[in-house]
């Protein structure tokens, strides 16, 4: 089974947005009192979060340079 650099990069995309969901939801349950006692830790490598880091400027950028139509 070959696994390309895109499927990669697609996992850790969806993990990133994962991450950020999950983090807005805990903000929003602190905000109500409601609090789960269960707290996931995740660490990762100096040079995965420096790839992650690029990787999110570099989609910025192109969505600003080329915006989808219909958002001009």
């Amino acid at each position: 089974m070959v696994i390309t650099d895109y499927r990669v990069r697609s996992v850790l995309r969806t993990y990133g947005r994962q991450l950020q969901r999950s983090r807005l939801s805990e903000n929003l349950t602190h905000g109500t009192g409601e609090h789960d006692a269960t707290v996931e830790k995740v660490t990762i490598s100096e040079e995965a979060r420096r790839h992650l880091v690029m990787e999110r400027m570099t989609s910025q950028v192109l969505e600003r340079a080329y915006p989808k139509r219909g958002e001009q």
